[in-house]
């Protein structure tokens, strides 16, 4: 049998050889920038049936300029030092990045021509709480038996998981090996005063992981452990924003830094200095229990009926936040230029939400557009909530670096989309296998009854919840950038939402209300 995994050469320690036993050092973390490759060859062009050649608000290149300016928020904040450093940036509800994204997004609902534009302001609810780092480092401690010259390595996407504390502001200690954290694997492992690190491999974005690799930190915690760090299996070397309540300070550590501390913890165990391996971790917090922040919502009268048809997207992120949830965001902007015009307007009344509130814990955007307008929901004949709908789809490359780290690299088309309908209408099923035939819309072919995101804040108003999500592995990632966004998948999601409303706004409610 031939193993498919690359065979790296480890160096031996020894005090005359390299620094780090001769293995090479970890990219710098480059805010900003991909963390895959992207070459010459872009994504499959858009499909344009007839009949739609002179919708040029949904063509890519209108979406990506909403796109490049909603990112911009977020890299403001990171230049502003919104959250004490640079480390950590993006659009958060109740702060500064989130009021101006959302300010900015009610004013393209303006400029669109949409007259009824209500701006709502809402306080984060009773006992909630947002926990957020301010500063921090992980810093692998050097030892004249790694190699002459050896110094000490910041590892710079290390990312800290709500809500970590660490008594005093900073620890040391010894590290171990955990591997995946298996009952068989921890059998015969000393983990008391030590800082356990576990290895996570995503089968796509790490929320899928939360129910394994959380009670796992929660166990390594219970045995001993003074810190947990999770080795994440991800592209190039950025930030990894996922995991929460593990039960003590815990970290999330890129995918190259990750690939260098299990080559400098192989080589270690070869020359028998493992038990040399230390690290120093360093961490300041704060928690927000009183913020408030500002929803978006645009009304379209229909021209011969108060019944409504509800678009969502949130507009808030960790990091750049380009495909959660830039895209999203871009595709109901550009269902506001659309409909707003009097030659598209439909029979029911089109209603867009720009939500806040994703990401900050007790300002959910989404509960509170409900309860603050009766008359929108009340009259509500279906919800679409669009949710990081175009970013590129991306796999391991064929090639290695020297070091046998592999790359990703993007291809052309966009990563699979799920579509999840709560109530399994056959006529809204079939609007979607449509949607893959007339704009080669990426959508996976199972059925899903899915609300997650901001569709489960819409549970309340009983009516069929519609979620189209994209599950790539740069989600909450700080290389969720704009060039990982598919201008062309921007345009294939736009032109089938506006067909898709079209299309529920031409039938009876009935329709819309039968299940399978």
């Amino acid at each position: 049998m031939v193993s498919i995994f690359p065979v790296v050469a480890v160096a031996q320690p020894d005090s005359e050889a390299a620094p780090w036993f001769g293995i090479a050092l970890p990219p710098a973390l480059i805010p900003h920038s991909s963390p895959v490759a992207i070459g010459t060859r872009g994504p499959a062009p858009a499909v344009v049936p007839e009949g739609e050649e002179e919708y040029f608000e949904l063509e890519g290149r209108r979406l990506g300029y909403d796109l490049e300016r909603i990112v911009d928020f977020s890299r403001q904040s990171r230049l502003n030092q919104e959250f004490g450093s640079d480390q950590l940036w993006g659009r958060v509800s109740g702060f500064y990045s989130g009021e101006t994204t959302m300010r900015w997004a009610a004013e393209r609902l303006l400029d669109a021509g949409i007259e009824d534009v209500r701006f709502q302001r809402f306080d984060q609810e009773r006992l909630a709480e947002l926990w957020l780092p301010r500063q921090w480092e992980m810093r692998l401690l050097a030892n004249s038996q790694f190699g002459e010259g050896s110094e000490d390595i910041i590892l710079q996407t290390a990312m800290p998981l709500a809500p970590s504390d660490i008594v005093g502001g900073d620890l040391t200690a010894p590290i171990v090996y955990v591997g995946k954290g298996s009952a068989a694997e921890l059998l015969n492992v000393d983990l008391q005063g030590k800082i356990a690190i576990q290895h996570i491999t995503p089968q796509a974005h790490l929320v899928f992981e939360r129910g394994t690799a959380v009670p796992q930190a929660r166990v390594l915690f219970e045995r001993g452990a003074v810190a947990v760090i999770n080795l994440v299996d991800q592209p190039g070397n950025q930030r990894v924003r996922d995991f929460s309540n593990c039960g003590g300070p815990c970290f999330n550590l890129g995918g190259q830094d990750s690939w260098f501390l299990s080559q400098v913890m192989n080589a270690a165990a070869n020359g028998g200095v493992f038990e040399q391996l230390q690290m120093q971790l360093s961490l300041q917090s704060q928690t927000y229990n009183d913020l408030n922040a500002l929803n978006a919502i645009g009304v379209i009268p229909g021209r011969a009926s108060e019944q409504t048809i509800v678009l969502n997207a949130h507009a808030d992120a960790w990091f750049d936040g380009a495909g959660d949830n830039g895209d999203g965001l871009s595709v109901l902007l550009a269902m506001a230029r659309h409909f707003a015009k009097p030659e598209n307007q439909l029979l029911r009344t089109l209603v867009l939400v720009v939500s806040a509130g994703h990401h900050t814990t007790g300002l959910n955007g989404p509960r509170n557009a409900v309860r603050m307008n009766p008359d929108v929901f009340q009259n509500a004949l279906l919800i679409f909530n669009l949710e990081h709908v175009a970013q590129r789809n991306i796999s391991p490359a064929r090639f290695l670096f020297d070091d046998g780290y592999r790359e990703f690299t993007a291809d052309s088309g966009e990563a699979p989309i799920v579509v999840g309908i709560t109530n399994q209408s056959p006529f809204l099923i079939n609007l979607f296998d449509e949607g893959v035939n007339r704009y080669g819309t990426n959508f996976v072919s199972t059925e899903s009854t899915m609300a997650s995101g901001e569709g489960g804040g819409y549970r309340s108003v009983g009516v069929p919840i519609i979620t189209t999500m994209q599950a790539p592995p740069l989600y909450h990632t700080s290389g969720e950038v704009t060039e990982v966004i598919s201008l062309p998948g921007l345009e294939r999601m736009a032109r089938f939402v506006a067909y898709f409303v079209k299309q529920v706004d031409a039938v009876e409610a009935a329709e819309l209300q039968s299940s399978l």
